[in-house]
């Protein structure tokens, strides 16, 4: 297929003559996505148009509008129609499966009569309709089988070199009561240089027996030959991992760290000083430097704050573990949980429009279709470069 750059392109779909860069890629992608249409159309019905066909297995019925939302901004599709209206270009399953799981969340809201005016308003504006009951169930059983499967996958087909572990809160109504729900997280960072959510697990709370139910869950899997794993200090998780991960390294999040030794002091002047004092420990080129930056910022805060530098000697080796690891290039992305941190700022624009979800399921299906819609995301980049690697593949992974 051969794209020219003129006109034609954005008129062929009523849109009007392409006035830029952008509008030409919007007109290429809208072409390229509308031929893939039809031809999987084509092939839904075993004939082109007019054709004689013994294969045939159903008739066109025209057109419908339908709008998608890509990186080069919406484009208008018209997507073909058979009789009998079984046809639904598996296209839209990628990019949508999170507003399905977001649209039978608020539903299901509204039938249970947890809903306000607002969500009715909400599934309207999103479905363009409301949708009946059996359209809903559909939706949900549909949603629900494909997250069972992804969140009970085996891993055990690929080394997840590093991990980074976190945890978000939801308010999910359970027993009569509005509570307070732990959604946990683990990102792998497998051998090949991929990253990926590797389940979507939940929990009254971060608690060893949370912690433990998800490593647990890994192992079982398949999940072995971890060399590093990210998270904050929460006590259970570190036991829990210990447990199930004895011979992982960890590495304590410096951006959490920062936090706690920044609340344990008052004034500004103070404040700046063990800011700069920690961020200059953990700009260190080797552990051993680290560690000796380290004693000198204990040693100059003995005097004035005597608790804080105790805390800070007892405490702070626990951040320097991503010194050690062999490539310089992945240090910068395993001393913090930020990468899991950006999903999750993502996780709660989402969950934000339903507030309060009606039950745990519910939750589960909306989380774990935006985690499979992230991790389609990232097959289409590589997160890490090997030295191992052959040196063409860290050639092809550097310019990508």
């Amino acid at each position: 297929m051969t794209f020219h750059p003129n006109a034609t392109l954005g008129q062929s779909s009523g849109q009007g003559p392409v006035e830029g860069p952008e509008d030409l890629l919007r007109a290429m992608v809208q072409r390229l996505v509308q031929e893939t249409i039809q031809s999987e159309f084509d092939a839904f019905l075993g004939a082109q148009p007019y054709e004689r066909s013994d294969g045939r297995r159903g008739w066109r019925n025209g057109y419908k509008s339908r709008g998608l939302k890509t990186r080069v901004g919406k484009i208008e599709l018209s997507v073909p129609q058979d009789r009998e209206g079984r046809f639904q270009p598996s296209l839209f399953e990628r990019y949508e499966r999170s507003e399905k799981a977001l649209v039978a969340a608020l539903i299901e809201m509204y039938v249970q009569g947890v809903s306000t005016r607002k969500v009715s308003k909400i599934v309207e504006r999103l479905c363009g309709h409301m949708i009946s009951a059996s359209a809903v169930s559909s939706i949900t059983k549909k949603l629900d089988d494909e997250v069972t499967a992804w969140r009970t996958r085996s891993l055990g087909g690929k080394r997840y070199r590093y991990l980074v572990i976190d945890a978000h809160y939801e308010r999910v109504r359970r027993e009569g009561h509005v509570l307070s729900t732990a959604v946990l997280w683990v990102v792998g960072i497998g051998a090949d240089g991929y990253r990926e959510h590797l389940g979507l697990w939940t929990g009254s709370s971060e608690s060893l027996e949370s912690w433990g139910a998800v490593f647990r869950d890994l192992v079982d899997r398949g999940v072995q030959g971890v060399e590093l794993a990210v998270s904050d200090e929460h006590l259970g998780l570190v036991q829990a991992l210990k447990r199930y991960f004895p011979a992982t390294a960890h590495q304590r999040c410096t951006v959490h760290y920062l936090r706690n030794a920044m609340a344990q002091v008052s004034t500004p002047e103070r404040k700046q000083e063990l800011k700069e004092g920690l961020q200059d420990v953990w700009a260190a080129p080797t552990r051993e430097e680290a560690d000796e930056r380290l004693q000198r910022l204990v040693q100059r805060l003995q005097k004035p704050l005597p608790k804080l530098a105790d805390w800070l000697e007892e405490t702070a080796h626990e951040t320097l573990t991503f010194l050690d690891v062999a490539q310089p290039q992945h240090r910068r992305l395993l001393k913090t949980t930020n990468s899991i941190e950006h999903d999750h700022a993502e996780v709660r624009r989402r969950s934000r429009v339903v507030r309060i979800f009606p039950n745990e399921p519910s939750l589960v299906r909306l989380l774990g279709a935006l985690a499979i819609e992230r991790n389609d995301q990232w097959l289409e980049r590589r997160y890490m470069v090997f030295k191992d690697d052959h040196p063409a593949q860290e050639k092809l992974a550097r310019s990508a």
